[in-house]
């Protein structure tokens, strides 16, 4: 569901209309049916009801009966949390990620210019205690809620830095910490720029435009960008974003309304990396904003979309400010592509892609619709090998055991590598000989030919802390056959149009 930034429907409130019908003086058969319940109900419910609550439940009810899985009615603290919850754009703490890690809490990302970054806090570091209360066994969501708060307010943390490092304490002055919509970029061979975009909050579109500073200055001559997993968020933000690679003041989105279409066009210019191949990822769970950026790229022929087709989320959300602060939310359009396909999916199924109805891009190319976008090239996500299931329902029967192994060993190792390591053979030979000396069994025949699995186990342990975001991207990458097949057709075409050439030639069923 996508939200338009400050740009609001209005009604009348439910109340208002039903002190209306009731104080009419001619009313219909169903006007009458109401008003006779709510006096019933009013007079003689044996768990008395206050007036104004019957009212509410009337009105929440007749939303509800709409059959519009999107529409609801909120107070105004239910809406705040919901805004929140949607867009994720900011909140007040002391700009830390935390994970569940040895055997603790600890510290995965620092966000630059927060409190924790000004205090000199560190990827890696232990959370033991919050104010006095030890964290041992807290969970991250116990976490985050307690270091969370009030802007302006104070918290007092300590951490411990390594396993067996001294301990320390900060207090904290909570602040509005902006999350990065891209956490980070990365070069992968071919001189390709990868760029993942994990929402669209109130300021992605400009951390897309820096992102793509940075990787053209790294040298990129091609891009991906990555919108997998992104269930969207601010509708202005994905128009602004389209301006960047598609040019500012072309239709982006078309919505039908009720009773009259509208169309949303690109915002920001100018046009960022105009002349490089460029390849867009997206999957089942890339939904609403996410499928308006990739559809508006693809109809256009910017980019070419590699992935499973996308979650067909492309419904219009009005937001009708009423009075006492409630608000009404209702859906009340469907969005378009510029080529004038529906972004919904209104079938319970995903339409096979010989049935899709054919759509054209601006240059002529056969673009499919039939809800979500559907890839120019369609590429399944990663699967497990059989060895590797096996293996890991072997160490799945002991889990928190078989976890706490790996993690210590995995701290051994840091100390003796470098970024960019590659797991050795006698890593793993090491690896199943601990998990064995702690009751954990594991078959000959699975430590062998569950490698795999043991490398990636390992390799996320080890470089948990030691490498950045990016370096730990570039050593999954080769795992994952969406963004394997875009390289791929990437590396063959030196633009835009060459690259179309080769995905046809390579793919021609799509």
């Amino acid at each position: 569901m996508l939200r338009r930034s400050n740009r609001f429907f209005f009604a009348l409130a439910p109340l208002a209309i039903l002190a209306f019908l009731a104080g009419r003086a001619s009313v219909g058969e169903g006007e009458r049916l109401f008003q006779a319940v709510i006096g019933i109900v009013a007079r003689d419910a044996v768990d008395s009801i206050p007036s104004d609550r019957i009212y509410e439940l009337a009105a929440r009810g007749l939303v509800a009966s709409l059959g519009d899985p999107y529409a609801g009615l909120q107070s105004r603290q239910e809406f705040e949390k919901f805004s929140r919850n949607l867009l994720g754009n900011s909140y007040a703490g002391l700009g830390l990620r935390i994970i569940q890690a040895r055997g603790g809490l600890a510290v995965f990302r620092v966000i630059d210019g927060g409190p924790a970054a000004r205090a000199g806090v560190e990827r890696g570091d232990r959370i033991v205690a919050v104010g006095d209360s030890a964290t041992s066994d807290w969970s991250v969501g116990r976490a985050s809620a307690a270091l969370t708060g009030a802007p302006g307010t104070d918290i007092r943390v300590t951490f411990q830095r390594g396993r067996d490092g001294e301990r320390y304490s900060r207090r904290f002055t909570r602040a509005v910490i902006h999350p990065p919509a891209v956490p980070f970029v990365a070069m992968l061979p071919g001189s390709v720029g990868y760029l993942p975009l994990q929402r669209f909050s109130d300021q992605s579109a400009s951390d897309v435009a820096v992102a793509l500073d940075r990787l053209h200055e790294a040298g990129a001559r091609r891009l991906v960008l990555d919108l997998r997993g992104n269930p969207g968020g601010d509708l202005d933000q994905a128009a602004r974003l389209a301006g960047l690679f598609v040019g500012q003041g072309r239709p982006v989105v078309r919505v039908q309304y009720r009773r009259f279409a509208d169309t949303l066009e690109a915002q920001q210019g100018p046009m960022l990396a105009p002349n490089l191949p460029m390849a867009v990822l997206v999957d089942s769970q890339s939904a609403s904003a996410s499928e308006i950026v990739a559809g508006a790229l693809q109809d256009y022929d910017r980019a070419l979309v590699v992935g499973t087709t996308s979650f067909g989320k492309g419904l219009v959300q009005g937001v009708y400010r009423l009075p006492d602060g409630w608000v009404l939310r209702l859906t009340s359009g469907h969005w378009y592509t510029p080529s004038g396909r529906l972004i919904q999916k209104t079938a319970a199924d995903s339409i096979p892609r010989t049935d899709r109805p054919v759509f054209h891009s601006a240059g002529g190319r056969t673009v499919l619709g039939g809800g979500g976008i559907t890839p120019d090239v369609e590429v399944a996500g990663s699967t497990t090998p059989a060895a590797d299931q096996a293996l890991a329902r072997q160490l799945g029967a002991k889990g928190r055991e078989a976890s706490d192994v790996l993690d210590r060993y995995a701290e051994e190792l840091e100390a003796r590598v470098t970024p960019g390591f590659t797991v050795r053979p006698e890593w793993r030979r090491e690896a199943v000989r601990r998990l064995r000396a702690a009751g954990i069994a594991v078959d000959d025949s699975l430590a062998g030919q569950g490698a795999g699995l043991l490398n990636r186990l390992l390799e996320a342990r080890v470089g948990l802390f030691i490498d950045t975001d990016s370096t730990s991207f570039v050593r999954s990458a080769g795992d994952d056959p969406q963004l394997v097949q875009a390289l791929e057709l990437l590396r063959q075409a030196s633009d835009q149009n060459g690259l179309y050439a080769v995905a046809a030639r390579v793919h021609p069923e799509g």
